[in-house]
């Protein structure tokens, strides 16, 4: 199953989220294009077939499933994997780790009938098996040996099955964000990616699985990122640098009080973690009166974006590509006047 990215209805949220994951999957004829090993080629065909079939059961039937989405499985997988030795049957692994997936997997570990998956009881051990594709154990094993050689994102690679790591060098590019995008803000994006290398900017060399950054004059400029679970597919940033020296650029423009009225309602301000932690542990430290609108910058993403913008409030338009265009203006001024 694929998921179009172009969906807009889904009978549930629980759908939706689904479809938030089940569209990241990179298609085999990507991420297998460097992969020569015909070994390694059947084995990863493996296991993008069965990631397939679990992701099209759960949505077409998500009721008896205790993991909300797929995820979860694939964090699963990943801790199996991480001390786990491959045998002829599967994987095996000792019973403490056992005991510390029940801890933390329980709900998944409920699920792995349901996808075909079966964890054997040895004699000191446990063993996970496929039955229906008996090389996935193994390959998922040396797939989730390359992916952690990422470090960072490590169950994106897993979990979009990206098995362009195992390959002799890995190449992620803007491609890979616009492949997943509905057309409206794959447009977007590319726009926004375009006006940046018109201004000087350079993509940075990939290093984190769903974000594009932009420097110019080794600086950021724009930041592009896969957003999967805040309702909106795409978070456009603008690094704002320092707040004040920002805002007085931005007055002196002769749209100045279109620009500071667009940061007042789109400067990115702490929320909480979407209301997951409480007012003692924001990331905020004061509260910024922005002229005369008092907001809470957040600390972990300082920018104009609607990364942290209540959920009525996700949807891209023309009119924001426009102003995060004059915000990207305004961030080159600034970093010209500091180089």
């Amino acid at each position: 199953m694929r998921f179009d990215p172009n969906q807009t209805d889904f009978p549930s949220p629980r759908h939706r989220a689904i479809w938030d994951e089940g569209r990241r999957i990179v298609p085999l004829e990507v991420s297998l294009a460097d992969v020569a090993d015909p070994g390694m080629r059947e084995g990863c065909t493996q296991i993008y077939n069965w990631t397939r079939e679990y992701f099209a059961r759960i949505y077409e039937d998500p009721s008896p499933f205790a993991g909300q989405t797929p995820f979860g499985m694939f964090r699963l997988l990943d801790d199996v994997a991480e001390d786990a030795d491959i045998t002829g049957e599967g994987l095996v692994f000792g019973l403490k780790k056992y005991r510390q997936l029940l801890n933390l997997r329980k709900y998944h570990l409920r699920d792995l009938p349901l996808v075909g998956l079966e964890i054997v009881d040895g004699p000191g051990y446990k063993t996970l098996v496929n039955k229906s594709y008996p090389l996935f154990c193994k390959y998922f094993k040396l797939f989730y040996e390359a992916a952690y050689r990422k470090k960072v994102n490590r169950s994106d690679y897993l979990a979009c099955n990206d098995f362009r790591v195992l390959a002799p060098k890995y190449n992620r590019t803007l491609d890979d964000l616009l492949r997943v995008l509905p057309d409206t803000l794959k447009a977007y994006a590319a726009g926004m990616n375009e006006y940046a290398l018109e201004k000087g900017a350079k993509l940075e060399s990939h290093r984190y699985y769903a974000f594009f950054r932009y420097k110019y004059k080794k600086e950021t400029l724009l930041m592009l990122k896969q957003n999967w679970w805040r309702y909106t597919p795409l978070d456009i940033a603008v690094p704002y640098g320092g707040l004040e020296a920002f805002l007085v650029l931005a007055e002196a423009q002769p749209d100045g009080e279109e620009l500071i009225a667009y940061i007042q309602k789109e400067l990115c301000a702490c929320d909480a973690c979407d209301g997951r932690k409480k007012a003692g542990q924001r990331c905020g430290e004061e509260w910024v009166n922005i002229r005369g609108v008092w907001r809470l910058p957040a600390l972990c993403h300082r920018d104009i974006s609607k990364w942290k913008a209540s959920k009525r409030n996700l949807k891209y338009s023309d009119y924001d590509i426009q102003m995060l265009k004059r915000m990207i203006d305004i961030r080159v001024m600034q970093i010209d006047k500091l180089a």
